[in-house]
């Protein structure tokens, strides 16, 4: 999957993507040194990679890198959560967090909302980081650098879903937190064992740790009752569908596109989803 997103790997990473019933370190590194022998795959400084994808160390580590560069403006970004009502947590998923990188990449996140607000935050989110510049607004990759790209919003009816397949245990196993309080964060990745992501404690490193700010516990308070109920139903969700499904009608159906109150996904396959999507979990 990594040579197909043209990232090499060490060889812990490499361990850490395979279940240890499937293969132990040593069954790695065996059948790491016979595929090296056999021309099959390509070492270079302890970064391997399939030989007909050979990425050498020295794009490794410039990717690298970026990456950091990258998560540098993110944490900028990620602050100005604690300021939208019914966000519970976010997530960073895609190419920062599996590592493929380039000068063009956007931020794809993962939005936990409250059940019952998703098309409601969902206009609160593009709102505020439309104000700011920072939201992809388009499908054209020039416009997308640095820039947050809100594709999957969800509540606690879908943190797990199926399919339990391969590309999507590796989609969530790299998933970092970027907002949110423990409890949240730490129900999702329970909810998500299958995928075997980390312990909160070992993904913690990039997660802004402010509590929600005055004016997002203030917009809370006013929503929360009857007031957001009738705007969910009768304004929010109503100008969403309409809206979505235009621009569905533009895009092309994709196979992971969801539109409903429990979740919305905005995901068109790419040519590795579907070469992988057949291996279970």
């Amino acid at each position: 999957m990594y040579g197909a997103l043209g990232r090499p790997l060490t060889f812990v990473e490499i361990c850490g993507g395979i279940p240890p019933e499937l293969a132990t370190p040593e069954d790695v590194a065996r059948i790491l040194e016979r595929g090296v022998a056999r021309g099959q795959f390509a070492e270079e400084e302890g970064f391997y990679s399939p030989r007909a994808r050979a990425c050498g160390s020295f794009a490794r580590r410039t990717q690298d890198l970026l990456r950091d560069h990258k998560w540098k403006k993110l944490e900028s970004l990620a602050r100005w959560f604690r300021h939208i009502p019914f966000v519970e947590f976010v997530f960073v998923s895609g190419s920062i967090s599996m590592g493929n990188v380039h000068e063009r990449s956007d931020f794809d996140v993962v939005t936990g909302v409250r059940a019952g607000r998703i098309f409601m935050t969902r206009y609160f989110v593009s709102a505020l980081f439309s104000l700011l510049n920072a939201r992809r607004l388009d499908d054209l990759q020039e416009s997308s650098p640095d820039k947050l790209c809100f594709n999957h919003f969800v509540t606690e009816a879908t943190y797990e879903k199926e399919p339990h397949n391969y590309y999507r245990g590796e989609l969530y196993r790299n998933l970092v937190p970027l907002w949110g309080d423990e409890e949240t964060l730490s129900k999702f990745i329970s909810k998500n064992a299958w995928a075997r992501m980390p312990r909160l404690a070992l993904l913690d490193a990039h997660r802004i740790a402010k509590g929600k700010s005055v004016i997002a516990r203030a917009l809370e308070r006013l929503f929360s009752g009857k007031l957001g109920d009738v705007f969910e139903a009768r304004v929010a969700r109503p100008i969403a569908m309409k809206r979505l499904h235009a621009y569905l009608a533009r895009k092309g159906e994709g196979e992971r596109v969801v539109i409903g109150d429990a979740e919305l996904e905005f995901h068109f396959v790419l040519n590795y989803e579907k070469q992988f999507s057949t291996l279970t979990r």
